[in-house]
């Protein structure tokens, strides 16, 4: 008997180290990429050596399709390992190396600004990658480790702290980019140094983490026989079809993404430093929603909190749009535009913890990865959209680019209501 109550408060000691290295972990990383956020802050820095919309644009691309591309090939790698931390551990340390290298590099801007230009989309892609390598991996550990009646308050901290000092994060980059006698590139080196203390942060907090039970494992098979395998997946599981199609039509959300910067400069005339005041009311439309969708989460279920991300998602587009009317007509404008920047931090949260909280409930235990790396691997054509999104401004206009994405939008909203309540939900 003694025995036993040993074994559950052993177990019990293990599931609260976790869960705060996994809280930890987030927090510090949300806070890390609120400093080197791909929607606002690197769009504004690339926006300072080159005018092209294509090239700003590529940022976005290369971020997402950085997380999207390696996870089909990780998750097969990751079906075949009974330990997935020391994968996590290899994507990390590489991230890290790459933002540092993305500080150093920025220093060129000074005297050699394209050499400068070249070598950030280098070590930004390779941050990027390096980010995908963990996606997999991370999710498997998070679902064997945080058991799913705590999950909702795990969402629920993760994204009220994160974005809480994410928000503050606003104000010190708007501080840092309005003091006159910093000027470029040493503003944004200064932003991208507190990026890499808070991804250190981010790192030593995951190496807490205990993985001391195995996964359950598949033998590797063959790349041809993993791929030949993928279309039974499809064929056996409606659930997951469904969700990839609902996951693929809201990743327009990310075409207009990287331009909701340029577009308030260009065409609304708003300065620089604002872009800090961007960043921290993201991040209060990340925490409500966080705080909101966890709870939904939990009592509702996660098809409740996709199918109001659908509605969210498709607002941003229409008050970007609105806001340049009110502009045209001399009447305020800058709190709908705030209001923009809410609501994309809002679809986030609920992008999250929507979709991968349905998937997670879908995916049998020992085919998880292969359904991580699914679904984002399929989505990863979406990740061109930002560049896509820079070519149709160049050859027609900003309100051309916002409606394109909004009609996909608004299909993404209407194919979340063909998704099953599932058991668990």
């Amino acid at each position: 008997m003694q025995n036993l109550q040993e074994q559950y408060n052993l177990k019990e000691k293990k599931v609260k180290n976790n869960f705060n290295a996994l809280s930890y972990d987030s927090i510090f990383f949300n806070i890390s990429t609120s400093f080197i956020d791909p929607g606002t802050i690197i769009p504004s820095f690339v926006s300072m050596l080159t005018s092209s919309p294509v090239l700003i644009g590529l940022t976005t691309t290369i971020r997402n399709c950085g997380w999207f591309l390696p996870q089909l090939l990780v998750a097969r790698r990751a079906e075949g390992l009974p330990y997935k931390k020391p994968l996590v551990l290899i994507g990390a340390i590489l991230y890290r190396f790459a933002l540092l290298s993305i500080i150093l590099s920025a220093f060129l801007a000074v005297k050699t600004p394209n050499l400068a230009l070249i070598l950030f989309f280098l070590f930004f892609t390779l941050m990027s990658f390096a980010d995908g390598i963990t996606g997999v991996p991370w999710i498997d550990l998070f679902a064997k480790s945080i058991p799913v009646p705590m999950r909702g308050r795990y969402y629920s901290k993760t994204q009220f702290l994160s974005g809480s000092l994410s928000f503050l994060t606003g104000f010190i980059i708007k501080g840092i980019l309005n003091v006159k006698t910093i000027i470029f590139p040493y503003n944004y080196i200064i932003i991208f140094s507190l990026a890499l203390l808070f991804a250190l942060l981010s790192f030593f907090s995951f190496s807490r983490l205990i993985e001391d039970e195995k996964s359950k494992t598949n033998n590797a098979p063959s790349l041809a026989e993993y791929l030949k395998g993928i279309p039974l997946v499809f064929k056996s599981d409606k659930d997951f079809s469904r969700l990839i199609l609902v996951n693929t039509l809201f990743r327009f959300f990310f075409l207009p993404l990287p331009f909701y910067i340029t577009y308030a400069r260009t065409n609304l005339g708003l300065p620089e430093d604002m872009v800090g005041i961007f960043v921290s009311f993201q991040m209060v439309g990340f925490i409500i929603a966080g705080l909101i969708f966890g709870r939904v989460n939990d009592i509702f279920g996660s098809k409740k909190v996709i199918k109001i991300t659908g509605y969210l998602i498709t607002l941003p587009p229409v008050l970007a749009l609105l806001s340049n009317l009110l502009f045209l007509k001399h009447l305020p404008y800058i709190p709908l535009y705030i209001m923009t920047f809410m609501l994309i931090g809002a679809t986030n949260s609920g992008i999250w913890v929507g979709i991968f909280n349905y998937l997670l409930k879908i995916a049998p235990e020992e085919k998880r990865p292969l359904y991580i790396g699914l679904i984002n691997t399929l989505t990863a054509p979406t990740t061109f959209l930002p560049l896509l999104g820079g070519v149709i401004i160049e050859n027609f206009s900003y309100i051309i680019m916002f409606l394109f994405a909004e009609i996909f939008l608004v299909c993404g909203l209407i194919s979340s209501f063909s998704l099953r309540h599932i058991d668990g939900d």
